[in-house]
């Protein structure tokens, strides 16, 4: 005959069932982007910094990232995405920041030098990455990382520019140990996507 458990017994069996819930419901919590799955480790981009000094996404060890593609003579979806950017980076707490690194990489390195991007970025915050790749690491990049980018010559009358980039706008969530872990419309709720950072940030 089984003996009879006692009152403790089920008591401790009650509390084990609790913490399995609870560990379970932690770990339930949904990426609002789209989610790379499986996540696959983020490509390479090497670059240059504003300042000269070599940039490696890589690098970036211990943080999140967010990175995306544009150029300083954008129109519109370029400065839109920024602002956004800082919207989210400024809704986060000083701790969370140290975490997070914002990266725009230009896609009009012909136009776009280092001196330029540090101004345009700048704008947005001080604290953001504006990289500059040369054309081979900029080609690969583009090709690793699904982006667009194909220039479109105006008529004099059209701009001041001699051209506009027509580019694909997403943004790019890396996380600590530099995986590919989710994808967002430039125009995304910055809601989402700090509430995505925080959880990141906080695993």
């Amino acid at each position: 005959m089984a003996a009879k458990m006692t009152w403790h017994q089920v008591r401790w069996i009650g509390l084990l069932v609790i913490i399995a819930l609870l560990g379970g419901c932690a770990d339930s919590y949904e990426l609002r982007g789209t989610p790379y799955n499986p996540v696959i480790a983020a490509p390479q981009i090497s670059g240059t910094n504003p300042d000269g000094s070599l940039f490696r996404l890589a690098d970036l060890k211990d943080q999140v990232k967010v990175v995306s593609f544009g150029y300083t003579f954008c129109p519109d979806v370029c400065p839109l995405t920024l602002a956004n950017m800082k919207t989210v980076y400024e809704s986060l707490t000083m701790e969370e920041q140290a975490q997070l690194a914002i990266v725009f990489i230009t896609v009009d390195p012909e136009r776009d030098t280092p001196e330029r991007l540090a101004g345009y970025v700048g704008a947005f915050h001080e604290n953001f990455y504006g990289v500059q790749l040369d054309e081979s690491a900029l080609a690969q990049a583009k090709k690793e990382y699904g982006v667009f980018a194909e220039k479109r010559t105006l008529e004099a009358s059209q701009s001041a520019a001699d051209y506009l980039m027509d580019h694909t706008a997403f943004v790019y969530v890396v996380d600590k140990d530099n995986n590919l872990r989710e994808i967002f419309p430039h125009d995304a709720p910055t809601a989402d996507i700090a509430a995505d950072l925080r959880y990141l940030i906080g695993r």
